[in-house]
């Protein structure tokens, strides 16, 4: 309802952090995304959103991970950025009314990212995604979550479930864990430890001993005077749970279970059939351009052609080189026919292989 979305609005601003993937410079990834977002928790519609564009670095060779991209790479993050700009100012649909963009100069990592983003939250709480996290069922208890939240300062952060943070199985994973690593007594048992609120009923909260970066609400005080407070529990260009995951792990084994009150991790369990994942986890190369999808698949029948009736491999093209479409015209023009789609047989008509050759030159252009 727009009541809700209202409500939830003036509770909760989200950061959704981005950073170069192999997709770029298409937008479809964190589109995808916001449309998850819009279909499945649709009150988060009404929030602000800050897009964070993390910066990079620049190497011979791309680590994506690392925020470390060569220099075609970066332009390719460039143009991306670009077109997310567009979108915030210019994109009517409802997940980019609200939005807006914050550029990086530099590489921060996602935890600084998310720092970085913070100075602009007016709200008392804060939904941290990330780029490539889809929302992959109904999540229609936003408001219900929040005012939850609000009205037991135990929880201070809530994970929403994840393939690999499963609510069913999660208590027994997490009982396991507090075995092995070896968390003094006295510890009580999980099952006895699970939060519940009048004020969000239907939802339960299972203590989380391990912080986890996939999306989360969580206390906007929280993140600036704990996460981000005096212990330094972040280092700059890492994920929050390298090292404040950790920490959290090492106060478990040498303080014992009441440091968990201080770290205030929770998962949500809003009782949904396996498969209960409410949150998923998008692959960045399934979400090319399609024209460089087109570009890379007809490269790699090029080589394989020209293995086949030994052409050295160095005249074959790089399909998102400048020079691609030069080297193709120096090929057989079987190897042509086959780089593009058809296969190497008999000869062909001039017309069928010229026709063939046109569409593979056209294949880098607006790149």
């Amino acid at each position: 309802p727009r009541e809700a979305m209202g409500e939830v609005g003036e509770l909760c601003t989200i950061i959704l952090t981005t950073s170069p993937t192999p997709s770029n410079p298409s937008t479809e990834l964190i589109e995808e995304t916001l449309r998850s977002m819009g279909a499945f928790a649709p009150e988060l519609l009404g929030c602000r959103s800050i897009i964070v564009c993390d910066g990079y670095k620049s190497a011979a060779a791309s680590k994506f991970r690392c925020g470390i991209v060569t220099e075609e790479r970066a332009q390719a993050y460039e143009t991306y950025m670009d077109a997310l700009q567009k979108l915030v100012e210019e994109d009517p649909a409802p997940h980019w009314r609200r939005a807006e963009l914050l550029r990086l100069p530099e590489r921060h990592g996602f935890g600084f990212a998310v720092r970085a983003a913070l100075p602009r939250v007016a709200t008392p709480f804060v939904c941290i995604m990330q780029h490539d996290r889809t929302f992959m069922r109904p999540c229609d208890f936003v408001l219900r979550l929040l005012r939850g939240m609000g009205a037991d300062g135990r929880l201070k952060m809530v994970g929403m479930p994840t393939t690999t943070n499963d609510p069913p199985r999660y208590l027994k994973a997490a009982e396991s864990k507090l075995v092995e690593i070896k968390v003094p007594q006295p510890r009580p048992k999980l099952e006895n430890t699970i939060l519940t609120s009048p004020e969000c009923p239907g939802l339960r909260f299972i203590p989380m001993i391990m912080w986890h970066d996939s999306t989360h609400f969580a206390s906007t005080a929280y993140y600036r005077n704990f996460v981000f407070g005096p212990r330094h529990l972040v280092s700059r260009g890492g994920f929050i749970e390298d090292k404040l995951g950790q920490q959290q792990g090492l106060d478990l084994r040498t303080i014992g279970w009441r440091s968990h009150a201080e770290y205030g991790t929770w998962l949500l369990d809003d009782g949904a059939p396996p498969p209960t994942r409410l949150v998923g986890h998008l692959d960045g190369k399934h979400f090319l351009r399609a024209d460089d999808k087109v570009a890379i698949q007809a490269q790699q029948r090029l080589l394989k052609a020209a293995a086949a009736s030994g052409v050295e491999s160095s005249s074959a093209p790089s399909a998102l080189g400048p020079d691609a479409a030069a080297a193709v015209a120096a090929a057989p023009t079987g190897l042509v026919a086959a780089a593009c789609g058809d296969t190497v047989g008999p000869p062909r008509s001039d017309d069928e292989l010229s026709a063939a050759l046109g569409r593979y030159r056209r294949l880098p252009s607006g790149r």
